[in-house]
């Protein structure tokens, strides 16, 4: 539920109206393809979505999380019913059964033009070695997590899921509530809860925004380490334990901003699970790097200059090698280098 406060403390709360998907005048399909573009910006799992209901027994939406495991997602415009639980359980099922060759055709079929197979376009997005796509391959949805996403839920439903919680199933509903948005700029607002399964928080945070320094020495000279992460499309450490520890908590799903000294943010791109580290010493002069891979990455053709990042953030820094930007600062300068070209 959503109230309305008076910040003079002197009405009681107001509880706001609920409105319905109807009421929006959106079908329960237009939410399921919003969510299959978005489903991300709600969870913090990072999410892989690899297809959308179609004629027959299929869930409303299908991803994997950066273990393989498989996430089947039921959608409903109404209120929660416990037989919705049962139905989503029968698509585990029918998905338990599935070979990779069924799922990749799911994948393909939902993603036109898509030209690697599921198991080497999970390796890529997750950041993962591609020679290792087989071994991936079998691994992939050998284990689910069912989510009933619906309109509000009855108590059948929370007494069911709440049964079979406690008999080892990963199943969980996620009621949200519409309501009334900004009808000049057309909008409506959905309320979702936090969302737990087997104690861990699903629903998302905001993305922590972070800084890499290049280790850029000179001004129109990039370096060795530079080149490498543009080269590898990565963020890159060097050094000692406290820099390493730094880049390895960067959570997948982190929003990441190459930073060259005096010059500002050259790159971005989404932090992958993909963690390793190497030694090169003709590259890092002996040392022991710790590689960070990125997707959706972006070099920029005009980096995001100094001034202009202290501009968005409303602060100065002096950024180290790796920087967290915290709260709105980090979401202004990331939306600031998302509009550079």
């Amino acid at each position: 539920m959503i109230y309305e406060i008076h910040k003079n403390g002197g009405k009681p709360p107001h509880q706001l109206e609920p409105s319905s998907l109807k009421e929006q005048q959106w079908r329960e399909k237009k939410l399921e393809d919003y969510l299959f573009q978005h489903l991300r910006q709600f969870v913090s799992v990072d999410l892989m979505v690899i297809g959308q209901s179609s004629p027959g027994e299929k869930a409303d939406l299908v991803a994997l999380d950066q273990e393989g495991e498989l996430w089947l997602f039921e959608l409903k415009k109404i209120e929660g019913k416990a037989e919705n639980l049962l139905q989503v359980m029968r698509y585990s099922q029918i998905f338990g059964a599935l070979k990779i060759d069924d799922l990749d055709k799911l994948y393909r079929d939902n993603h036109e033009g898509a030209r690697d197979s599921l198991a080497v376009a999970f390796c890529n997005y997750f950041g993962y070695d591609p020679d290792r796509a087989d071994a991936w391959g079998e691994k992939l949805a050998k284990r689910h997590h069912l989510v009933v996403m619906a309109d509000g839920a009855d108590d059948a439903t929370l007494g069911a899921v709440a049964h079979w919680q406690r008999h080892g199933l990963a199943i969980q509903a996620w009621p949200y509530r519409i309501h009334d948005g900004n009808e000049r700029e057309e909008t409506f607002y959905i309320d979702l809860p936090e969302l737990l399964i087997e104690g861990k928080r699903i629903s998302r945070k905001p993305a922590p925004v972070f800084f890499v320094n290049t280790s850029r020495k000179k001004k129109g000279v990039r370096s060795e380490m530079e080149n490498y992460m543009i080269k590898h499309e990565c963020a890159l450490t060097t050094g000692g334990e406290r820099w390493i520890s730094k880049i390895l908590n960067i959570p997948a799903g982190a929003k990441v901003m190459l930073y060259a000294n005096q010059i500002g943010v050259i790159a971005k791109g989404i932090a992958t699970p993909a963690r390793r580290k190497t030694t090169n010493l003709n590259e890092f002069n002996g040392d022991t790097a710790h590689f960070l891979k990125l997707r959706e990455f972006r070099e920029l053709k005009q980096p995001l200059s100094v001034q202009n990042i202290f501009k968005a953030a409303g602060k100065q820094y002096r950024v180290s090698s790796v920087y967290e930007l915290l709260g709105d600062a980090g979401k202004n300068v990331w939306e600031a280098a998302i509009q550079q070209p």
